[in-house]
């Protein structure tokens, strides 16, 4: 019982912190303290999520260097996944912005999943994943710029959320 009390805390504790992360990333250009403040906790979720997980549920005894890259590289996955997530939500927000955005977290997000999972690779291995992402997110950056700069004539400044007749 215990067991599984564990790892719903830790899932609730993950995806409340990238939700809080996501929201943080993608809104900060319209109010920096308040998104600051969201994105600073939902980091700390996050990174508390993981340290849990590691330690109170996979028993893991990590060294100073291992503890350093578990938060290290939980908060640039954090950050990443944060990115793809908060772009995708509010793109009508601050498309130009997304249309970096979600490129960006989608290369941050990959790679720090595979250093926090120390995935090994060959040179040969290395070499497609990375053509592939660099591909992808190229193509993704331009049809994300393009339909940003199709719609702009077509929205209300800063979207949904700041349309006061809700």
């Amino acid at each position: 019982m215990k067991n599984l009390i564990y790892k719903y805390l830790v899932y609730v504790i993950y995806f409340l912190g990238i939700g809080m992360t996501s929201s943080g990333i993608v809104l900060m250009p319209f109010n920096v303290i308040r998104y600051s403040i969201i994105l600073f906790a939902g980091l700390s979720l996050f990174i508390a999520g993981s340290v849990f997980n590691e330690v109170v549920i996979d028993k893991h005894h990590m060294s100073i260097n291992e503890s350093i890259k578990l938060v290290i590289f939980s908060l640039t996955l954090a950050i990443g996944i944060g990115m793809i997530s908060g772009g995708i939500s509010h793109f009508k927000e601050s498309p130009t912005y997304v249309s970096y955005l979600i490129p960006l977290g989608i290369i941050i997000s990959f790679i720090s999943f595979a250093l926090k999972n120390n995935f090994k690779l060959t040179q040969k291995e290395k070499l497609i994943i990375f053509m592939g992402c660099i591909i992808l997110v190229v193509i993704l950056h331009i049809i994300l710029a393009f339909a940003a700069n199709n719609m702009m004539m077509n929205m209300t400044p800063g979207g949904d959320i700041f349309d006061m007749s809700h």
